[in-house]
């Protein structure tokens, strides 16, 4: 249901109508008059249709001939925050979120929007061939939704909204308290008898998803917790000896090298059973040290400022920066915070190994040592230390030893994706590197995560091979 005024200027009509409420309490009769005087509604049918739409979302109250703001109405006047109006529209009718969750697949129009609410929600049967429109309408004037030339996109607040919509990640809000049982509900899972320290969990797959860790104030471990970088000692009582290399312990020590999962941290007060959160963490290192008579693993976190979904989003982003016939070489300074970029920066060896299938590009091999450990390395082709992008398109997965032959200019790469060796037969080395002259590059089959040549011309550049 539309209100009174053209999209996107919704919820500035309303605003100046729930402040008439809100000072007069008028009677139903006033605000039929008040709507006629200052919108563009002349219809008291319409108008009475659209406030018995506003008391069906719990922002108005009409009973017995009078008009009242309820205390959600009120919350939303106070700040007219998005989000809270968003909640009321989102938890009362259907649609809403099926429209931001199509526009993240792409621009839409009204109609596409009308059939990805249909598809989703066959029992609402859209009898008025507007109701999609009106729904886009409200969206727009949240500021979630823009529209140029017929066809709707999200603004960066609404692809924010949707993401979290879609995530699977929990909704905690950092500093509450939470038992057991409303975390086992949250994250979907069961944690036995108690919560440990370290929880890695893993889906149906056997992939690592999250981790928990958690840490009392009357615990074993003494973890010095103030600040935003903090020390937490890691899985193995002090009766039982040195720390081993368990799997939760192994766990955090894999995201030191790379932050491929959230890691959510939680702090249990000595007098209470419940669990405080205290939000994400990034494992940034870890030492395997004496203390008090044992070895233990001593990692140090670091408080990230960011949610799951946001954490998720940056992750994502490192695969889809596609960018344009001239992308830039280095990193935009002002594009992200220092933490979005710690994320991006721990996301692009994931990313990159993964787009080649954990396979070198150069020989094509994926070794794997005695436990496992495949050895494949994501290497920036503009390199890192020259602030060289953290984007799919400027790394390739290569082998230990070609990863070293890249970076130290023995190998380069011509624009067609052919390998080059330097003309150095004089030193040792050469003989070992010289087949591979003009051996095609192995790449990604997503086309679009394939290495961009501006790259490519940049490290021959810096490497002095002579563009073919």
């Amino acid at each position: 249901m539309r209100f009174f005024g053209g999209a996107g200027n919704y919820t500035a009509v309303l605003e100046q109508l729930c402040k008439f409420v809100l000072t007069e309490t008028p009677t139903e009769a006033a605000v039929l008059e008040w709507c006629q005087s200052n919108t563009r509604a002349t219809s008291e049918n319409g108008i009475r249709r659209r406030l018995t739409f506003l008391d069906g979302i719990d922002l108005l109250d009409i009973e017995a001939g009078q008009v009242r703001l309820t205390q959600r109405g009120m919350a939303w006047l106070s700040e007219t925050d998005p989000a809270v109006f968003y909640d009321l529209l989102s938890s009362n009718v259907r649609g809403f979120e099926t429209i931001l969750e199509a526009l993240l697949d792409g621009p839409k129009t009204d109609a596409e929007l009308g059939d990805a609410i249909a598809t989703a929600h066959p029992e609402v049967d859209w009898t008025d061939a507007t109701g999609p429109a009106q729904h886009r309408g409200w969206l727009q004037s949240l500021g979630y939704v823009e529209r140029s030339d017929g066809v709707n996109s999200l603004t960066d607040s609404g692809r924010k909204l949707a993401r979290q919509q879609t995530s699977t990640y929990p909704g905690l809000e950092r500093g509450e308290s939470y038992t057991q049982t409303d975390l086992e509900d949250a994250f979907g899972t069961s944690f036995g008898s108690y919560i440990k320290g370290i929880n890695p969990r893993t889906t149906d797959e056997g992939e690592l998803s999250y981790i928990i860790i958690k840490a009392r104030e009357d615990g074993p471990y003494s973890d010095e917790l103030d600040g935003e970088r903090f020390t937490y000692i890691g899985e193995g009582v002090p009766e039982k000896g040195d720390q081993q290399a368990t799997g939760a312990n192994k766990a955090l020590l894999e995201q030191t090298e790379r932050s491929t999962v959230p890691v959510y941290f939680f702090y249990q007060p000595a007098d209470s059973d419940e669990l405080r959160y205290e939000g994400l963490v990034d494992v940034i290192a870890a030492e395997y040290v004496s203390q008090d008579g044992r070895m233990v693993y001593q990692f140090t976190m670091e408080r990230l400022e960011i949610d799951p979904a946001q954490f998720e989003a940056l992750s994502e982003s490192v695969a889809a920066d596609i960018e344009d016939d001239e992308p830039d070489l280095t990193a935009d300074e002002d594009e992200f915070t220092e933490v979005q970029r710690r994320v991006r920066s721990s996301a692009f060896p994931k990313t990159v190994t993964a787009a080649y299938d954990a396979r070198c590009a150069i020989c094509g091999n994926s070794r794997e040592s005695p436990d496992g450990t495949i050895d494949i390395e994501a290497a920036h082709i503009y390199p890192k230390h020259e602030n060289g992008r953290d984007t799919v398109r400027n790394g390739l997965a290569l082998c230990r030893l070609h990863h070293w032959a890249f970076d130290t200019g023995w190998l380069a790469v011509s624009d067609d994706y052919r390998i080059l060796v330097a003309d150095r037969p004089d030193l040792e080395g050469y003989e070992e590197f010289a087949p591979l002259e003009n051996e095609p590059l192995t790449l990604p089959a997503d086309e679009e995560q394939r290495p961009h040549a501006k790259f490519f011309a940049a490290h021959r550049d810096r490497h002095g091979f002579e563009s073919p």
